[in-house]
């Protein structure tokens, strides 16, 4: 028989060795599922009063988690409670952690948060290839008004048993990325480049990284939230530091003469690169310093044939068509609440 209990935050805080393992039992296994980018996000972004972390049990044995938030809603003059995924659109890749009874614990799980004030669940970021696709699909074809719908494209570049003059061949066809690079060839012979991996950071290199975030943003004219949200800001101290000690974090600096120009930061995870920030200073625009980075990153990483994948994540960024033809989609879930005044009030919304 199926059971489903809610965690509290010191529980949580104690899951790691359990939750990592049933994680990579469950065939949704990610960095961004794991304890480390949740328990970042937890206290930090997601305050402890909104998380609602959840264990799913069969008789006695654990056979899942599910990592979830409220978030206030207003719907016209209306204020509600939307529940998501812990994280909502931060993490991508997102998924119930299940490892069996997949259809019977997601329908347990909409009895159960049934107890509950909500209007709606949206769940982002949930890839076409999650080991509960058939469940949710099911689950969709059950309750009235609930909707399994394209989101989003999740961009990667196959690298396994791959030369790297085919991948030039055959995906920067368009010439756009290679004759940047060739542009610039000169250039950069005039002066002293470096690209350095780190496996952590300090706090220099973190000042420099959000310095540098910050003025990519500002030159696309948007502003990072990490420079100025203390929540993303403490959200990312935590991150570095949590994914540091679990030894996935990757952080990639371009130098020129001595100074910091572009980073790309990510996870080495399961053989794959998930590529999750980037940055430059727009002092070195003329070098076209993330362009330089990433080919001579992806240069490296073909010859030693470092990864399987390079994950650029989600969304439907130009520069990323201009680097891989390979994509697949994330899907976002969708399930109104269709019991009590929440039914009640989701029908009447419906009808105007």
């Amino acid at each position: 028989m199926l059971s489903i209990e809610p965690v509290s935050a010191g529980e949580f805080a104690h899951l790691r060795s359990e939750w990592n393992a049933l994680l990579q039992r469950s065939g949704s296994d990610s960095p961004f599922l794991r304890h480390e980018w949740l328990a970042s996000l937890y206290g930090t972004i997601c305050p402890s009063s909104s998380a609602l972390i959840l264990r799913l049990h069969c008789g006695e044995e654990t056979i899942g988690f599910v990592p979830l938030q409220w978030k206030p809603y207003r719907r016209g003059p209306f204020r509600f409670r939307r529940l998501h995924f812990l994280g909502a659109q931060l993490t991508e890749f997102a998924d119930c952690i299940l490892t069996g009874h997949r259809s019977e614990a997601l329908q347990a799980l909409m009895d159960f948060l049934g107890q509950h004030h909500w209007l709606e669940f949206v769940g982002h970021y949930i890839a076409e290839g999650s080991p509960n696709w058939h469940a949710y699909q099911a689950l969709v074809c059950s309750i009235p008004g609930a909707r399994l719908h394209p989101y989003t494209s999740g961009w990667y570049i196959r690298i396994a048993g791959r030369r790297w003059e085919e991948y030039v061949a055959e995906e920067t066809g368009r010439e756009f990325v290679q004759r940047a690079i060739r542009r610039r060839q000169a250039l950069y012979g005039q002066h002293h480049w470096e690209l350095c991996e780190r496996h952590g950071l300090d706090a220099q290199e973190l000042a420099y990284l959000l310095r540098l975030h910050e003025l990519a943003q500002q030159r696309h004219g948007r502003s990072s939230v990490f420079a100025h949200s203390d929540a993303h800001r403490a959200f990312l101290e935590r991150l570095v530091q949590e994914s540091s000690a679990a030894g996935w974090l990757r952080l990639f600096w371009l130098r020129i003469d001595g100074v910091p120009a572009s980073f790309i930061l990510g996870f080495e995870y399961n053989g794959s690169f998930f590529w999750w920030l980037q940055g430059f200073d727009p002092a070195f625009e003329r070098f076209a310093p993330s362009k330089w980075l990433l080919w001579h990153l992806l240069q490296d990483a073909f010859a030693k044939q470092r990864w399987r994948e390079f994950h650029f994540m989600g969304g439907e960024d130009e520069y990323k068509r201009h680097w891989t033809r390979s994509s697949f989609r994330f899907y976002r879930l969708r399930i109104p609440n269709t019991r009590g005044v929440m039914g009640w009030l989701n029908r009447w919304l419906s009808r105007h």
